[in-house]
């Protein structure tokens, strides 16, 4: 499954970058898939070679030193994507500047980083899924009230709608079941979501050198 959705990531955000050339709209959903594979990877490494073995290490004693300093980063890089679809949403479907998402995304971190080592399991879970909710309502209401408004969907309408369903179904999914046990669900749902996305863009890019 792994070699699947990183190939369609990566094809994903190709292809958003390649439409962005020229669709300016289209490059807020090429920068939040490009933050979305980069910061992947980056957090399965720290995971892999810092986090993972110093659990293994600490059995359940906080974190410490520089390997807090890696547990923050990786819990930041996770919240960005939550921050990244809602502020999606208000740009594209809500048609402002997201700087309201982005200060809740500091303060949110800041809120993490600070209530650490009492904001760690169960209760870091807790506070992913507050997170969570309180990203999916602005990007579900944004989407509604576009729907709302009349407006033809362009193709960067229909990827940003599928990105909010996609994040939508990871509450009813891996958020409901938990999100530290329900890791392969979570990549089903980015699967199908990438699937969705890649006919999405390469009919753009079709008709664009047709």
């Amino acid at each position: 499954m792994v070699p699947a959705l990183w190939t369609l990531a990566v094809l994903s955000t190709v292809l958003a970058w390649l439409v962005s050339r020229h669709r300016p709209e289209h490059r807020p959903i090429a920068w939040l898939l490009g933050y979305g594979l980069a910061t992947d990877a980056v957090r399965e490494l720290i995971g892999a070679r810092v986090l993972r073995p110093a659990r293994a290490e600490l059995a359940g004693a906080p974190f410490t030193g520089w390997v807090r300093v890696a547990g923050h980063v990786e819990s930041a890089l996770f919240v960005g994507w939550m921050a990244g679809v809602a502020a999606l949403a208000v740009f594209i479907f809500g048609r402002r500047r997201p700087w309201g998402v982005l200060a809740v995304y500091v303060v949110a971190v800041a809120v993490l980083v600070a209530g650490y080592p009492t904001i760690r399991g169960a209760m870091l879970g807790r506070a992913y899924l507050a997170l969570e909710l309180a990203a999916l309502c602005t990007s579900v209401g944004c989407l509604i009230l576009w729907f709302l408004g009349g407006e033809r969907g362009k193709t960067h309408h229909l990827a940003a709608g599928f990105i909010v369903i996609g994040e939508s179904l990871m509450l009813v999914g891996p958020f409901r079941m938990g999100i530290f046990d329900a890791w392969d669900l979570a990549r089903s749902i980015l699967i199908a979501l990438y699937i969705s996305l890649v006919p999405v863009q390469g009919v753009a890019i079709w008709r664009r050198t047709s």
